[in-house]
């Protein structure tokens, strides 16, 4: 865990990313591990502040790999069952969000692969899946899955070009 936060605080360069990391990492502890861990309700109160002054509602029950990184970390909101890959970076404005499957009932939410980008104000929704190596442009409403190495924009999210592997 130290060696993840260690290589998190070098690729998140502001101070409140670096802040919100290590809580995050910290207060991930307290859901994840034996009652030994529950030391880390402090981090879990320090995510609710972040929350409050600018907006990060990110639990700490929510899977997020590895490399994570905040750009500009203002008015993020991640629902607790979105999963994200390693090495995703997430710009200001963005929303991943669950949405109730008409056929199920149940709430589903999205599932972000690895080394992909979600530019400012992306809004990813529901029953989806975000292809590693792929990048979500600006403003983009992802409600359908977008495959590996793509790009895609707007409202609804179109993949508009491939990106070459190599």
């Amino acid at each position: 865990m130290l060696e993840l936060i260690k290589k998190e605080l070098i690729l998140n360069s502001g101070l409140t990313s670096k802040f919100f990391i290590v809580n995050f990492r910290l207060a991930s502890l307290y859901y994840t591990c034996g009652i030994i861990k529950k030391i880390f309700i402090l981090n879990v109160i320090i995510l609710k502040f972040l929350k409050f002054i600018c907006g990060l509602d990110i639990s700490p029950k929510t899977k997020i790999g590895a490399g994570f990184i905040l750009h500009h970390p203002q008015n993020i909101v991640i629902n607790a069952d979105s999963v994200l890959g390693d090495n995703v970076m997430l710009k200001h404005n963005v929303t991943i969000g669950n949405k109730v499957d008409p056929v199920s009932g149940l709430h589903v939410s999205p599932v972000i692969g690895n080394n992909v980008e979600l530019s400012p104000g992306v809004v990813v929704l529901g029953n989806v899946s975000i292809g590693d190596n792929s990048i979500i442009g600006a403003g983009a409403i992802v409600v359908k899955s977008i495959p590996k190495n793509s790009v895609a924009v707007g409202n609804p999210a179109k993949v508009i070009k491939q990106i070459n592997e190599g």
